[in-house]
């Protein structure tokens, strides 16, 4: 159930939230460069699945922090019991695991994450898988719309998330010893990576909302892997955004991840994957073990 909360209650109830969410250690700047801390929040994971509050309505709520996803969402769950209205004049086409899914839109007067405070949003709909037991309530995701405005550090290891808006910061890096790696970006926010697989470079999208690291089918093609070494692997469902259906085989692989950030014999899964321009998932299970800092601002990604 979701809670009606006051300004007041809501601090003490995201204070309760973040006692293992203690800032972080400043980074470390340069000259000219200096980070405002818009949010430090604490991050669990659920399923692997990276959770995070958010306030809609001055209802608190935990949202999965999804860098693959081009706008946050809210189940339509969530949006009955929170009585949101349904906006007429929008809506939404979700790009899921099994393709687009068109949706609804509804209107939220209020939606805060830390000290970022959004007014009168049109937000979709999409159906996520159920995380029975949880308080508050998971009530949908937390994508790039909101997180590509900011230097977004997420410290897994030690359960926070932190949001920076930066100024003058286009040369810093936030730990001496960074592994930095280039990301491109899309109109939408998405960030996407070279990662090496096998040897072989492939375009990535950077998916936080994603519990394992997903190759398409074309892309094992071309790593010479054929359908008939893939027969061989387990098979396995997954369901996504949309409660869309997807068939996959775990595949071993040799070497999978990023320059300077390798993992050695790995398993990822390997699917009919329907997303324009992506050549594979990097999800969670690469990600969410390590500290990585998103440098929207730079088109920069660290990791440690």
């Amino acid at each position: 159930m979701f809670r009606s909360l006051s300004p007041l209650l809501a601090a003490a109830a995201l204070a309760g939230l973040a006692a293992c969410a203690a800032p972080a250690p400043p980074p470390q700047a340069v000259a000219g460069c200096t980070l405002e801390r818009r949010a430090v929040l604490p991050l669990r994971n659920v399923r692997n699945f990276m959770l995070a509050p958010v306030t809609v309505n001055g209802k608190l709520a935990l949202f999965v922090v999804d860098t693959g996803a081009e706008a946050s969402t809210l189940t339509p769950q969530a949006a009955r019991a929170l009585n949101l209205p349904r906006d007429p004049g929008h809506g939404s086409v979700l790009l899921g695991i099994s393709g687009p899914v068109r949706t609804a839109n509804v209107r939220v007067r209020e939606f805060v994450v830390g000290d970022v405070v959004r007014t009168d949003q049109s937000i979709g709909l999409g159906e996520m898988p159920a995380f029975p037991g949880l308080h508050p309530p998971v009530a949908g995701l937390l994508g790039s719309d909101v997180l590509s405005h900011f230097e977004v550090d997420l410290d897994l290891p030690n359960g926070r998330m932190s949001l920076y808006e930066p100024r003058g910061c286009e040369h810093f890096t936030p730990w001496p010893d960074a592994v930095a790696v280039p990301i491109v970006r899309t109109r939408s926010g998405l960030a996407f990576v070279d990662a090496i697989v096998d040897g072989v470079t492939v375009r990535a999208l950077l998916d936080t909302g994603a519990r394992t690291t997903l190759l398409t089918r074309e892309t094992a093609a071309t790593l010479g892997i054929t359908d008939a070494r893939l027969a061989q692997d387990p098979r396995r469902t997954g369901i996504g955004i949309g409660m869309g259906g997807l068939d996959f085989r775990q595949h071993r692989f040799a070497e999978l991840g990023l320059p300077g950030a390798m993992q050695r014999d790995v398993p990822a899964n390997v699917a009919e994957l329907r997303l324009p321009g992506v050549e594979m998932l990097l999800g969670a299970d690469y990600l969410g073990p390590r500290r990585i800092w998103i440098s929207y601002p730079t088109n920069r990604l660290f990791l440690r």
